[in-house]
């Protein structure tokens, strides 16, 4: 008898301690997570942490899975929590950022992914990561240095020449950029993407031969890719082959109809032939696909004016720079009609923007002689 209760006794014992303590409840987590079962993932690491209520992993699977479900707020109080509790690792600081970039927080953000950068200094595509950040803050040169870090850490990384040669570009640096937008397409056979950028390098830079090659290679890249498409329309409207650069964008519209910036070059182009009435519609389009286009803005407000409509002039031009403050032509429009209107301290501001925002202009002379004038009218 007495060895019959202790063998029950056993028995209870080992099925007691079979029970799910944190650690398994966190590992069944992982276990969902990975399989994108992200309900019975969140249950299962918050089962862990109701065992133990100071197992960071646990917070960390939880903040983790908030981040797939884009739920940013409290993904970031789990992964903060976690991260104070001591997870210092390269994960919890790539999700941290990648929260506080949802949350447009970018400071917070490159703060995050510099510290991922300390956990692993030899990971590149942390510093692309942390590059691109920068580069949302505008933080050119900063962006370039860790894009040119990924380079010297894999010197056969095409990406990390893709996106230095981008900043270059941004930079005005156009022969390095040029060469290292090369370097991405030789490292990368069909790079398509590279190779579209390095077109619209020639096109912004004026060299309108290597663009028009370049825009060839690109569609013999891919034949269906509509920036190309787009680009070898805008390298023929450049070169005066209007019917041709026509087809190319109907091209680009005929493949996505809702193509924004293919909307806007018909519009140019109907704007040239004075088809005022189909450019209004190409870019009625063009807002209609891309509310935040304020170039189309600054259009609009261009063909107000031509029909006197000052204030409909003035309420584009101000939409325009609303989406884009460094938009200059759009403040130089915007001081012509405040002018008009006899808004003068208003219009010399508007022109002021103007000399702050654009690219060493040609006519500063005699856009401060204005604002002078300008500023004299107002004060009497």
């Amino acid at each position: 008898m007495k060895n019959r209760l202790s063998i029950v006794l056993i028995v209870i014992i080992v099925f007691t301690g079979c029970g799910r303590n944190q650690v398994s409840y966190y590992k069944r987590g992982v276990s969902y997570e990975n399989k994108g079962k992200y309900a019975k993932a969140l249950e299962a690491y918050r089962n862990s942490v109701k065992k133990d209520s100071t197992f960071a992993l646990s917070y960390m699977g939880i903040g983790s899975v908030m981040v797939k479900n884009r739920r940013w707020e409290d993904a970031l109080e789990y992964l903060l929590e976690a991260n104070e509790m001591g997870i210092t690792d390269q994960d919890i600081y790539m999700m941290i950022g990648q929260v506080y970039e949802a949350l447009d927080n970018t400071d917070l953000a490159a703060e995050a992914y510099g510290k991922a950068i300390k956990a692993r200094p030899e990971d590149a595509l942390i510093h692309l990561t942390l590059g691109a950040s920068l580069e949302k803050n505008r933080e050119y040169e900063a962006a370039l240095n860790e894009y040119n870090s990924a380079i010297a850490i894999a010197i056969d990384f095409p990406e990390a020449y893709f996106y230095s040669a981008r900043m270059l570009s941004k930079l005005n640096r156009i022969e390095e950029a040029e060469e290292t937008y090369l370097q991405a397409i030789k490292l990368r056979e069909k790079y398509v993407e590279a190779q579209n950028n390095l077109t619209v390098l020639y096109l912004n830079s004026n060299q309108s031969f290597k663009a028009f090659e370049s825009a060839k290679k690109t569609i013999e890249m891919d034949a269906g890719y509509i920036f190309g498409i787009l680009n070898m329309g805008i390298v023929h409207e450049l070169m005066g082959n209007r019917k041709e650069a026509e087809k190319y964008y109907i091209d680009a519209i005929r493949k996505d109809e809702k193509y924004d910036m293919a909307h806007f070059r018909m519009a140019l182009l109907r704007l040239s032939d004075n088809k005022d009435d189909e450019a209004i519609n190409e870019l009625n389009l063009t807002l209609k696909y891309n509310p935040d286009f304020y170039l189309a803005y600054n259009e609009m407000g261009l063909l107000n004016l031509e029909n006197g409509e000052y204030k409909k002039a003035l309420e584009n031009f101000k939409k325009a720079v609303s989406l884009d403050s460094t938009y200059s032509i759009a403040y130089y429009n915007m001081g012509g009609v405040l002018a008009n209107i006899g808004e003068y301290i208003e219009s010399a501001k508007a022109y002021n923007n103007y000399l702050i925002h654009a690219k060493s202009p040609e006519d500063s002379t005699e856009v401060l002689a204005r604002i002078k004038i300008l500023m004299s009218r107002g004060k009497d």
